[in-house]
């Protein structure tokens, strides 16, 4: 899908806090803020000068100009904008082998205690189904790793998942690599040992788990594309 909206590179310089961070523009020595749209920690990314993409904003009220939503990783453009992780499945996901049959019925479905991303409907069976996606940026030697920091509301919605399950309803969760370095996927134990026995105990239950990994140029082509899907393990 293409990217719109006009993209700088910039050098990093800090980030403050989660949502703050501080670049310098190409060709531009000022120092400007820029928001950070991804509440992980990035701590590999984020690096004191380190390339960047900022996406220019042009809402008047705004505290920032820009927005960090791309940064340069051992030569790989890697999409740190969470809130588009949600855009890139909706335009893309009849690309994935397992919903060439489903449309999306309604964003930001209810069940139970949980607001999910996606209620979509399998146009031959009629059944639904309910999709989690989670935007995937931690890579360690190919190996793609989710959360990069702990995650109580990803626990939650794995285990309403699960619930769904008895309530007549598929459920996915979608794993989005955006990047295109990674080799296979599998969750963070160390990180959230919570999560990853949830995902397991889901697993098992029935949810379905989907990993696929993006393509991601923010400057000639201004575009991110699901290219292919991932082997997990649990191990």
């Amino acid at each position: 899908m293409k990217l719109e909206g006009t993209f700088h590179k910039a050098k990093f310089l800090s980030r403050p806090n989660r949502f703050l961070s501080y670049i310098n523009l190409e060709n531009n020595n000022g120092k400007q803020a820029a928001h950070v749209p991804d509440p992980g920690r990035l701590k590999e990314l984020l690096i004191p000068g380190a390339e960047v993409i900022v996406r220019q904003e042009q809402q008047v009220n705004r505290k920032t100009k820009y927005s960090l939503v791309g940064v340069k990783k051992d030569d790989v453009w890697v999409n740190i904008d969470s809130i588009f992780t949600n855009t890139i499945f909706k335009e893309e996901f009849n690309k994935i082998d397992n919903f060439l049959d489903y449309k999306i019925l309604r964003s930001e479905y209810t069940f139970g205690n949980s607001r999910f991303d996606f209620l979509l409907e399998n146009l031959k069976t009629k059944r639904r189904a309910l999709v989690e996606v989670k935007g995937v940026t931690l890579v360690e030697n190919g190996l793609a790793l989710f959360p990069d920091a702990p995650t109580t509301r990803g626990t939650k919605h794995v285990k309403e998942l699960a619930k769904a399950l008895k309530h007549d309803f598929e459920s996915y969760i979608v794993f989005v690599v955006k990047r295109s370095d990674a080799t296979s996927f599998k969750p963070n134990k160390n990180t959230d040992s919570k999560f990853t026995e949830a995902l397991i105990n889901a697993s098992k239950a029935g949810v379905k788990i989907i990993v696929v990994k993006c393509s991601y140029e923010p400057i000639i082509q201004k575009e991110i594309l699901i290219i292919s899907k991932l082997e997990y393990s649990f191990h």
